[in-house]
Parts: C-alpha cells; sequence; structure tokens
C-alpha cells in the first residue's frame, strides 16, 4: 500500500469527486483513478461508489476511511519532524522542465511544495525536452522532467506518468458536431502544429502516417499554447496534450474528435537523474508532487 493511494483516496472523499481530487492533488485524473483502482485491488474491496455526480463510500470505504486519515496525518508529521533539522538551514533545489511542463504541471505543485518548504529556494530552468537534459548532465540541475525521453548513457529515467495527445477543435469549427471523423477528412481540415524541434510535431505526424496520410498545416507554431489559442479561435484542428486542454475541455470551450479507426496517442513524461546520484530530500518531495 503506497502513501500516494491512501491520499487520493481520502482526498477523493473530502472533495467528493475524483477530477477535483486529482486537481488537489496537482495529478493528472487518470494517474488519479489509478491510485484508487491499485488501492482497491490491494485491499479486495471496492472504496468508493462512482456515479453521475462523483463519489461517495461504500460501507468497506467507511470503515477504512478513519484509518487512512490517521495514517496520513501520522506520517506527515513524521516526514516533517524528520526534514526539520535539514530544511531550517535552508536549501537550494535545481530542476529543468520541458516547457509544456513549466506550463501546465509545474505551478500548482510548486506553489505546494513551496508551503510546505518554505525554507527551501526553487530556481527552475525550462526549454525542450534535450535541453534540459544538457542542463542536468552539465549538473545546473538536480533533476530534470521531459515529455521527449532523452536516451544519454549518463542519465537514468523512469516514468512518472502517460496522457493522451487527443485532436481537438473549437465548437465552431466544421467537425465539432461530428460523432466521428475520417483520418483523410481531419488531415485535409487543415492543422495547427509544433515547430519540428517539438516532440508533439512528432507524435502529431506520426499520427496521420499511421493513416497514409499527411496534414495540411496551416500554422507551425513554437509554443503549445499558442497552438491551443489558435484552435480555440476557430482556425484549424491539433494534437494536444491532455494537460495543456484539461480546463477548456471541462468548459467545453474545445471538443475532442474521435478519428476512426485511430484512437489517441500517448505521451509518457520522464523524469531524468544522473546516473548513480541519489536525489535530496527537497527533490524527491516534489517528484511525489508532480507524479
Amino acid at each position: 500500500m503506497e502513501l500516494g493511494q491512501v491520499e487520493a483516496f481520502v482526498e477523493a472523499n473530502r472533495r467528493g469527486s475524483i477530477s477535483r481530487a486529482a486537481d488537489a492533488l496537482g495529478l493528472t485524473q487518470p494517474t488519479c483513478t489509478a491510485r484508487l483502482h491499485g488501492l482497491e485491488r490491494e485491499l479486495g474491496a471496492q472504496l468508493l461508489v462512482r456515479g453521475r455526480r462523483g463519489v461517495a463510500l461504500t460501507p468497506a470505504g467507511r470503515r477504512f476511511l478513519p484509518r487512512a486519515i490517521a495514517a496520513m496525518d501520522s506520517l506527515r508529521r513524521g516526514a516533517t519532524e524528520a526534514k526539520a533539522g535539514i530544511e531550517a538551514r535552508g536549501s537550494l533545489l535545481a530542476i529543468g522542465l520541458a516547457s509544456d511542463l513549466a506550463l501546465y504541471l509545474a505551478p500548482r505543485a510548486l506553489a505546494r511544495f513551496a508551503s510546505r518548504h518554505p525554507q527551501v529556494e526553487t530556481l527552475v530552468r525550462s526549454g525542450h525536452s534535450r535541453f534540459v537534459a544538457d542542463l542536468l548532465r552539465a549538473e545546473e540541475v538536480e533533476l530534470a522532467l521531459v515529455s521527449q525521453l532523452v536516451l544519454l548513457p549518463d542519465l537514468a529515467s523512469r516514468v512518472l506518468f502517460t496522457e493522451a495527445v487527443p485532436v481537438v477543435v473549437a465548437p465552431s469549427h466544421r467537425l465539432a458536431r461530428r460523432s466521428a471523423v475520417k483520418m483523410d477528412e481531419l488531415a485535409q481540415s487543415g492543422l495547427v502544429v509544433r515547430d519540428p524541434a517539438a516532440y508533439l510535431h512528432s507524435i502529431t505526424l506520426a499520427f496521420f502516417a499511421g493513416g497514409d496520410t499527411a496534414p495540411r498545416i496551416l500554422m507551425e507554431l513554437d509554443n503549445t499554447e499558442a497552438c491551443k489559442r489558435v484552435v480555440l479561435s476557430g482556425l484549424g484542428a491539433a494534437l494536444l496534450p491532455e494537460m495543456a486542454i484539461r480546463a477548456e475541455l471541462g468548459h467545453g470551450d474545445l471538443v475532442q474528435l474521435r478519428v476512426e479507426g485511430h484512437p489517441p496517442p500517448k505521451r509518457a513524461i520522464h523524469a531524468l537523474t544522473r546516473q548513480g546520484a541519489e536525489l535530496s530530500a527537497a527533490a524527491t518531495a516534489l517528484l511525489r508532487l508532480m507524479g
């Protein structure tokens, strides 16, 4: 049984929703759901009933909840006491983040980290995945999170989580009300894509190559937020990472298209460290908030 699983359960009950629990914990909804399912499998009992209005405790969940809350409180107190001697002196945590992660994933996690560890100064460097990997190799940062795996002999990596990269359009787009679209029809409708140096560019082209076609490119932009803004205006479609569009999909400002025979591609977010290096307590704590 993992702390993150118990934390997801307690938070889902407190907020009455898995999606709200995920937001509060700085997780993606699939990650939060996976943690809950893992906990239920390990206990051999269903803890939450999922309905249209959110979640509710099962009888097993009601029995487990007080123990879970007590365990969480005890572990937090222990962690605070264990780290107090080190963090009281203050320290610096330098991390590298791929641009999308710096924009869409890190702010909430960094804010939570700062509130829990006020004596730790955090320095963030961002850029393409290879750029932050090179910062790690040069020992300018202790930890790097990337959206494109960079394989180098002196770096170690592990998957932090995976996310979908769906095709989205504005509600005003001519394909928005279709239950499904054909790959060649989507390709001809016009795409907004990232620059060739970005991993999203490769993901987009590979998606269409899987349908034996290539997209008609309307715009090629150097950041994901710019791509999203163009699509929000009603011009073109784009494959955009889940973390970048979660709010817009929830509010109905963007519509996800179903492409016949081609499910949305996925990308993995990796944590990179120097081979053989031991992460500091601060870096380990931040990594938990990012996962």
